[in-house]
């Protein structure tokens, strides 16, 4: 890899980091108290008011990522930054739900950390097989309408398959070192104790940063391969 696609790559992802895995940090942090914050950010109850408060902050964390990608390649600001923000919060909104949907429809969402046969570390798993495949899918689409944004259209399934990976792999990598290299514990909802909010952030982070950095490069490699 060259220096310049390098520190293209780098910069993209620590972007993506900032952005996407920031608005899932503003996110878990109105939902406090948690292993987050210790605040009651938003004293109501009302779920509607949640998921607004929630579907905007996506919004602008997808826009602001749009924003960032288009002074980067050079393409048109407002575009990306509608398609990054639709893009973003959509397909968080639409995984988060449906995972939602399946831990109620097993009683309640703490169910999900029992899917899979009982065992020292079951939850763990459990947590991992969950979440490793969702990021890897919102990724991946999200690296699609990028892609296709900028021109890239015959590139695009490879890159949003490729980045796709790459975050799922980011997750997964951290995940396995928290959870069993640093004994972290999925479902201590404890402020300043680790838990699965806290987890679940560090994770995303880290998936940003990967899937961040898998875009960059692939989108330099596919400036180059067009201007060849």
């Amino acid at each position: 890899m060259k220096l310049k696609s390098f520190t293209f790559a780098a910069v993209l992802g620590l972007w993506t980091a900032f952005t996407l895995a920031g608005s899932v940090w503003g996110d878990i942090f109105i939902l406090g108290p948690n292993s987050i914050t210790p605040l009651d950010v938003i004293s109501s109850n009302s779920i509607p008011v949640i998921l607004i408060v929630g579907l905007l902050i996506y919004l602008c964390g997808g826009g602001l990522w749009g924003l960032g990608i288009a002074r980067l390649m050079n393409g048109d600001a407002k575009s990306m930054v509608k398609a990054c923000a639709l893009s973003w919060s959509a397909t968080v909104v639409t995984i988060v739900g449906a995972i939602s949907f399946w831990g109620i429809s097993l009683g309640s969402l703490s169910s999900l950390a029992f899917i899979l046969p009982h065992s020292p570390h079951s939850a763990h798993y459990s947590f991992l097989l969950i979440f490793v495949p969702a990021v890897g899918i919102i990724t991946a689409i999200n690296a699609y309408v990028v892609t296709g944004k900028l021109g890239f259209k015959e590139f695009r399934k490879s890159v949003g398959m490729y980045t796709g990976l790459a975050a799922a792999l980011g997750f997964l990598a951290v995940g396995l070192i928290l959870l069993f290299g640093l004994g972290w514990e999925v479902g201590r909802p404890v402020y300043g104790n680790y838990g699965m909010l806290l987890l679940l952030l560090i994770c995303s982070i880290g998936a940003a940063l990967a899937g961040g950095m898998a875009l960059g490069w692939m989108l330099d490699r596919s400036r180059i391969r067009l201007d060849g």
